[in-house]
């Protein structure tokens, strides 16, 4: 057995972080020694580097995904060995269950209560920064249900974390677009966006910086809640036009050139034009059952 071969077969047979990375991650050398294990393994694990020594290139990259949540799960972990993930703020201890969203700067997860989530950095930029501007911006001008409500934060092994309260049942958009793969059908896709638009005017920012992990959604009842926000209103950052590409299905013409056509216009301005577009395509608006 290589290299290769043996570290990909160590992280899949992982029960949890403990396997793979010992100590308390609020000691600086076991997050030294995590760090070097993870590099490690992550770098004998890669796809190229595991097909390179006979192993399958998927089996690899189902190790490298499962590698990254571990190294995550040790991350979030304080106290004793054995000891439950947890970490402490300044209001309560919060107990980390189930991930139920993995975003490229935070990880977020269950607690035991409803409701209730703690959002992990999973660098050391402070990736919890994005969930706080979405609560002010959106809670001064009074639209506390697009939002998440911010109960707590501090830090553990070096990463800021956040507590906040959004409703049930919602999913994120790159949840909804691995279940839609070929596409949204432009009915669907046209509540969430406008609801996106209505947030946009309400709060006089052009598009917010959103993205896939950032906007969620409540298929039953069409909500939307947004919980990152982005650093202004920067023309690098089209995060509406983008989830315009994303998420609708190729034949979609209209609506992607009508994102991108109506990037410079007044929030309010577009969000109207957005209405007469969806009325010429679809009439009048009605109630589209959508599930996931």
């Amino acid at each position: 057995m290589n290299e290769a071969e043996a570290a990909i077969g160590a992280i899949l047979a992982a029960t949890g972080a403990a396997d793979l990375f010992d100590g308390d991650p609020g000691d600086a050398n076991a997050a030294r020694r995590a760090k070097r294990r993870y590099r490690q393994l992550v770098a004998l694990a890669h796809p190229d580097v595991a097909l390179a020594h006979g192993v399958d290139a998927a089996r690899a990259q189902l190790a490298t995904a499962r590698l990254g949540q571990l190294h995550a799960d040790w991350q979030a972990m304080t106290g004793a060995r054995g000891q439950d993930p947890h970490v402490v703020g300044r209001r309560a201890t919060y107990p980390l269950r189930r991930r139920v969203r993995r975003a490229p700067l935070l990880a977020t997860y269950a607690t035991d209560e409803p409701g209730l989530f703690v959002a992990i950095s999973r660098t050391p930029e402070d990736g919890t920064r994005p969930l706080a501007r979405a609560e002010q911006h959106l809670s001064d001008w009074h639209l506390w249900g697009f939002g998440p409500t911010v109960v707590d934060r501090g830090e553990v092994a070096g990463r800021r974390w956040a507590a906040y309260r959004l409703r049930d049942g919602l999913r994120s958009l790159r949840e909804v677009r691995a279940a839609y793969p070929a596409g949204l059908d432009g009915r669907d896709w046209a509540w969430m966006a406008r609801r996106l638009l209505m947030v946009l005017d309400a709060v006089d920012v052009r598009n917010g910086a959103l993205g896939l992990d950032s906007v969620l959604i409540h298929p039953e009842e069409h909500g939307v809640v947004v919980t990152g926000w982005g650093e202004g209103d920067l023309p690098d950052e089209a995060g509406v036009t983008r989830l315009f590409d994303d998420m609708l299905a190729p034949g979609e013409h209209r609506q992607r050139r009508f994102a991108t056509a109506s990037e410079g216009l007044p929030p309010r301005v577009r969000l109207s034009e957005y209405d007469l577009l969806l009325r010429a395509l679809y009439g009048p608006r009605r109630f589209r059952p959508f599930t996931l």
